[in-house]
């Protein structure tokens, strides 16, 4: 089993009151909590205005928000706009996908 990067660090997360363990470079550790943050505040909304919905359709719903903006910005790359907004969302997409 390969060992872990000497420049990662474990952490727990909580999403939609469930703690997830993840293993991130320590550089990426503030964006990802601040990432987080923003998930559980979505998912916070979605149960406020959906409050006949259960936790697993209101993750879903934000799930598909954030799908949905990395779709239109990756829409926007791909017309030109340069390739740092590219670089950007595969770092976002590498965060989303280590909460996976």
């Amino acid at each position: 089993m390969p060992e872990p990067a000497q420049d990662t660090k474990p952490i727990t997360v909580v999403i939609a009151g469930r703690p997830y363990p993840l293993r991130v470079e320590r550089r990426d550790e503030e964006g990802l909590r601040a990432l987080v943050e923003e998930i559980n505040k979505r998912f916070n909304d979605f149960q406020i205005r959906y409050s006949d919905r259960d936790k697993q359709d209101c993750l879903v719903m934000t799930l598909l928000t954030y799908a949905d903006e990395l779709r239109s910005a990756r829409r926007l790359a791909d017309t030109g706009q340069g390739g740092e907004i590219s670089a950007r969302l595969q770092a976002l997409n590498d965060l989303v996908d280590g909460l996976l």
